[in-house]
Parts: C-alpha cells; structure tokens; sequence
C-alpha cells in the first residue's frame, strides 16, 4: 500500500515538475537566461533521481509479488 501510494506522489512530482520544464523551455523572452538554465538542469536532475527511485520501487514491488506468489 505504501509503495503505491510513494509511486503516486513520485508521479505527481514528476508531471508537476514536467510542466515546469516546458514553461521554461517555451518562453520567448530571454530576459534571464542564466536563471532558465539552472532551472532547466535542476528541474532535468529531481527528474533523473524520482525516475530512479520508482524503478528501484517496481523492482522491489516485483519481488516481494513474486515470494508472496510462491
């Protein structure tokens, strides 16, 4: 259950962040360029590290279905 509901919240993070990512990369304006990309890594990072995450949570996840299917 918890595992689940770590997933969901990671998801959440991730599209919330994902937005973000696209409001940086679509505006015209280059009025702080320096700033848009530092957001840009930042936001690229938090996303490489929860993607790692879940996947170490599916793979766990996976698992212990697999020794409960035995």
């Amino acid at each position: 259950m918890a595992v689940t509901a770590a997933k969901s919240v990671m998801a959440f993070r991730v599209l919330t962040m994902a937005v973000d990512l696209c409001r940086l990369t679509t505006r015209t304006m280059n009025v702080n360029a320096g700033h848009e990309r530092t957001s840009k890594a930042r936001i690229i990072h938090q996303i490489q590290l929860i993607r790692g995450i879940t996947q170490i949570l599916m793979q766990s996840d996976e698992q212990n279905t697999k020794k409960r299917g035995r």
